[in-house]
C-alpha cells in the first residue's frame, strides 16, 4: 500500500503544474525612486502591422537601453522595459522598437491596454513618488488575431487516464482481498 501511495504521488506531481508561468517574472526586490527632473520619459507610437499585431516604437528621453546588462547591477538611467498587455506581463524589451504579436499574447479580442514600464538592469522599476515610469495606450485586437481557445493538454489527459487505471486496480485488489 505504501508503494502504491508513492507511485500515485509521483504520478500526480508529474502531471500537475504543466501550465507555463507568465513571462519573465521580474525578480525585483526594490524600486528605483527618482525625481521628476531626472526621470526618463516614454511615449508609445503604435501602428497596425498589415500581417497582424502591432509595430510599437517607444520614444524615450533620459534613458539608455542596456540589453547586455539585463539582470546585472543597477546603474542609474540604464535598463530595459517590461511590457504588459491587458494587465499581464508578456515580455521584456531591450530597445525602442518591438512587434506586439497579438496572436501569441492576446487572450481576447477588443480594446486592451498596452503599457511599458522602465526598469533598471536589476529589473526593479523606476518610479516617481511610487508610480512606475512608462507609457500606455489602448490597442484594438482583432478577433482573428488572438490565441485559439486551449483544449486540455494531452499530457494532462494521459495523467488522468493513468490515475483512473491505478484507482481501478486498487479497487479490484481490495475487492479480491476482501473475498
Amino acid at each position: 500500500m505504501k508503494r502504491l501511495s508513492i507511485v500515485l504521488a509521483v504520478l500526480i506531481l508529474s502531471f500537475s503544474g504543466n501550465t507555463l508561468l507568465y513571462a519573465h517574472s521580474n525578480g525585483a526586490t526594490s524600486i528605483h525612486e527618482i525625481s521628476k527632473e531626472a526621470a526618463p520619459t516614454a511615449s508609445l507610437e503604435i501602428k497596425k502591422d498589415p500581417t497582424g499585431g502591432f509595430n510599437v516604437h517607444v520614444v524615450t528621453t533620459n534613458f539608455i537601453w542596456r540589453p547586455e546588462m539585463a539582470s546585472m547591477k543597477h546603474v542609474p538611467g540604464e535598463g530595459h522595459a517590461h511590457v504588459f498587455l491587458d494587465g499581464r506581463k508578456i515580455m521584456r524589451i531591450y530597445n525602442e522598437w518591438f512587434h506586439l504579436n497579438t496572436y501569441q499574447f492576446a487572450t481576447r479580442a477588443g480594446e486592451q491596454l498596452l503599457n511599458i514600464e522602465f526598469v533598471g538592469n536589476d529589473h526593479a522599476p523606476y518610479t516617481i513618488e511610487g508610480s512606475p515610469i512608462g507609457d500606455q495606450k489602448l490597442v484594438d485586437v482583432a478577433p482573428d488575431e488572438i490565441q485559439p481557445a486551449k483544449s486540455p493538454a494531452p499530457k494532462a489527459l494521459a495523467g488522468l487516464a493513468v490515475l483512473l487505471i491505478l484507482a481501478l486496480t486498487v479497487l479490484l485488489f481490495r475487492h479480491k482481498k476482501a473475498k
